[in-house]
């Protein structure tokens, strides 16, 4: 099982995200960043990491939003919510297609994997 942990990124009135390339699931559509947790790893410094190389962003992890477990793949997933420190966006292009800032009212328009809508709607 692997753990993994997503951020919602925060600066000013938008969110960060980030639209998925193959062959990963959910492909072409967007997602928070972040990815799986090394072992051993803090989760809350490993989806920094993770933010950062996917999107060259910095961020401050804060509370968690949400987790759950899929089964398939089967994985323990964190939502964590995030605040901007510093960067600007630059892909990491072997995982990511895209990654943009989005006001809620736009990010919600757009193709969205998992359950991140839920998430956004909340916000």
């Amino acid at each position: 099982m692997a753990i993994c942990a997503f951020a919602i990124t925060h600066k000013e009135d938008n969110i960060l995200l980030v639209r998925i390339a193959p062959p990963f699931a959910e492909s072409g559509k967007w997602n928070f960043p972040g990815g799986v947790i090394e072992d051993g790893e803090d989760i809350r410094v490993g989806l920094t990491r993770e933010v950062f190389e996917e999107t060259g962003v910095s961020c401050l992890v804060g509370e968690i939003r949400d987790s759950f477990t899929t089964e398939n793949p089967d994985n323990d997933i964190t939502v964590f919510d995030a605040i901007y420190i510093q960067g600007e966006v630059a892909i990491q292009e072997e995982e990511i297609l895209e990654a943009r800032w989005f006001t809620i009212p736009d990010a919600l328009n757009l193709e969205l994997a998992f359950n991140i809508r839920e998430h956004i709607t909340g916000l």
